[in-house]
């Protein structure tokens, strides 16, 4: 869920591994793995795209020297059209405003997490299981039964599919399901399509409606169409969850993700744990005895 006023800039974002710029009412949003800097728009003196490749492009943000922001600018790389877009509302920003000599310093400041390490959550455990999985194959192949050592091994990381692969269903299934159990309808007012970066980079095109929350603060709900052509309603229906951050959903959007997509889940699920089982005790068992 967005926080949104009635007017202001789009809610762009773009990324790269190392860092992530946002379009904020303020100006541009720059964050670091260690700092995150803010840029007014009156500082911006230029806004630019320099082709890196097929499909991406190096976006490049220069300040005023009066803003005593970083000597060489802000730039990443990331999807031509979403760091095209994003040029294009930066400069319509920046036009806006009226001309003034004053130029508004660039501000730095420390991120509030730590510092990523470069690991997921899931990686010591993973070494823990390859651990297991060469002493496991070293103990069985100890019998003589080279196939059984080959079987076990697959067999254990078939039990490590089913705890991930768990865990994402649930995931998956929170939200939808307490927005058919505890949601709360309100009415969401169109406001405007415009294309958005999708997850991937590539632009999508959003349909923009504003509704009115439980806390009274004013929000966004973005969908799309479903087929090329139709057109937006003036208004929809979507649920909020009293006492939850999570975003509005629609009824439809809600009952598609626990009607179509959480059964696939399931059936992968069923499919990853059949082959645990059969591999884990069976074949182990087997190439022990």
């Amino acid at each position: 869920m967005t926080s949104a006023g009635w007017s202001g800039p789009p809610t762009l974002i773009v990324r790269s591994p190392d860092a992530v710029a946002r379009l904020t009412a303020e100006g541009v949003v720059w964050e670091e793995r260690a700092t995150v800097t803010r840029v007014p728009y009156l500082a911006v003196v230029r806004a630019a795209t320099e082709p890196v490749g097929a499909r991406q492009v190096r976006l490049r943000i220069e300040v005023a020297d009066g803003a005593h922001g970083r000597p060489g600018g802000y730039e990443l790389v990331c999807g031509r059209r979403a760091a095209r877009t994003f040029v294009r509302a930066v400069l319509a920003q920046r036009a806006a405003l009226p001309a003034t000599e004053a130029v508004p310093p660039v501000t730095d400041e420390p991120r509030t997490a730590a510092p990523s390490t470069g690991r997921t959550p899931g990686e010591p455990a993973f070494r823990v299981l390859l651990g297991v999985v060469a002493l496991n194959f070293l103990a069985v192949l100890a019998t003589g039964r080279f196939v059984a050592a080959v079987l076990s091994c697959f067999g254990f990381f078939a039990w490590w599919g089913c705890v991930d692969l768990a865990g994402h269903i649930a995931s998956v299934a929170r939200g939808p399901w307490a927005s058919l159990t505890r949601g709360v309808e309100v009415e969401a007012d169109y406001v405007r399509s415009e294309e958005r970066p999708g997850s991937s980079g590539r632009m999508l095109h959003t349909w923009v409606y504003r509704y009115t929350g439980l806390d009274g603060q004013v929000s966004e709900y973005l969908t799309g169409p479903l087929l090329r052509g139709s057109k937006p309603s003036r208004t929809r229906t979507v649920t909020v969850v009293p006492d939850s951050k999570q975003g509005a959903r629609s009824r439809a959007d809600a009952g598609f993700t626990l009607l179509v997509l959480l059964p696939a889940l399931l059936l992968g699920l069923t499919v990853v744990g059949t082959a645990a089982l059969v591999a884990i005790p069976g074949v182990l068992l087997w190439g022990i005895g």
